[in-house]
């Protein structure tokens, strides 16, 4: 048994919430390591075996302590490396580009979860330590839909502001009320941990007159998220950039008909198991709903497409081989 650190510069209480965080946690432990959780620097103890890295963002001085103490780290993360129009590597400041530049170059593998960002990252840093891994979903996600469907829209974000323009949550809202206008009326539920945008958020259901159609559930607990993406006919997601698209994923385990936009990793991930239409676009989007609501083969089309690629491509046990794969490379069984 191995002596692992895992480490991610969060609050402790997200590492069980975000699903991330808990697949490699879990993962790791799966693989019957000792796996010690630290979020801050002063937490890493010196007798380890190797480091687990989230983010490399906050990696350098765990990477330079493994470089000193000559012991293999692991960095991973979603880089959000080429983000047009968003908060991307490029728009970070010179002395955090630098600082990421160095710990990607210092540590023993880079971890990327999409084939996007390990094909751009790879070839702007000129790495040989860098290997795709892509986030995964847990089997409790894949059970297919629920016997009893609701005919709702269902969408999980974080409510930053900059996030939800990020997740085309305004272009959402607008494309409900097209359809309000055109007297279809749909049910759209939203979640996610709150931020600093939820006032901007609930202006925009206001001004839109959207109340009665728009419910906002806040942050959810994992069993109220699986449930919610078991009952829901559709899940939407019109980013504007996704490095990976987990949520989106966890929804296709669930048997939900997806509606996304081809950007970032987004058809990595989907595939042809979803509806694409253009970011920014709530006249498509809104289209784009009356279609699948009112044409139950093409709806029940996706739902089974979405299903079946998850269990193809994401499912836990891929994962698992993957790190152990990856730990073996660096010495560790």
């Amino acid at each position: 048994m191995s002596k692992i650190i895992f480490f991610c510069h969060d609050d402790r209480s997200k590492l069980e919430s975000f699903e991330y965080y808990k697949q490699d946690i879990d993962a790791l432990k799966s693989l019957n390591h000792e796996v010690i959780i630290c979020t801050k620097y002063q937490e890493i103890p010196l007798r380890f075996d190797v480091m687990f890295i989230w983010w490399w963002t906050y990696a350098l001085y765990p990477a330079l302590l493994c470089k000193i103490l000559n012991k293999p780290c692991i960095i991973t993360g979603t880089f959000n490396f080429k983000f047009p129009d968003g908060h991307d590597y490029f728009k970070r400041p010179i002395w955090q580009q630098i600082l990421i530049k160095i710990a990607t170059k210092i540590s023993t593998l880079n971890l990327f979860v999409s084939q996007l960002e390990l094909d751009g990252c790879s070839k702007y840093f000129k790495l040989k330590n860098d290997r795709y891994y892509p986030h995964t979903i847990h089997n409790d996600y894949l059970q297919g839909a629920s016997e009893s469907r609701e005919m709702s829209l269902f969408n999980l974000a974080w409510s930053g502001k900059d996030n939800l323009n990020r997740k085309g949550i305004p272009e959402l809202l607008n494309a409900v009320y097209l359809l309000k206008n055109e007297g279809i009326t749909v049910h759209l539920n939203l979640a996610g941990m709150e931020g600093d945008g939820i006032e901007y958020l609930k202006k925009i259901i206001r001004d839109l007159n959207l109340t009665n159609e728009v419910n906002y559930l806040g942050m959810l607990s994992r069993e109220e998220k699986i449930r919610m993406l078991r009952t829901c006919e559709i899940y939407v997601q019109p980013s504007h950039y996704e490095g990976f698209g987990l949520a989106t994923a966890e929804a296709m385990g669930c048997g939900a008909c997806i509606i996304v936009c081809d950007v970032g990793a987004v058809k990595e991930v989907v595939g042809d198991c979803g509806y694409y239409v253009s970011p920014g676009s709530s006249e498509e989007l809104a289209k784009a709903i009356k279609n699948v609501i009112f044409d139950e083969n093409l709806r029940h089309k996706f739902q089974e497409r979405a299903y079946q690629r998850v269990n193809s491509y994401f499912a836990d046990d891929i994962k698992l081989e993957r790190l152990k794969k990856y730990l073996l490379e660096i010495g560790i069984s």
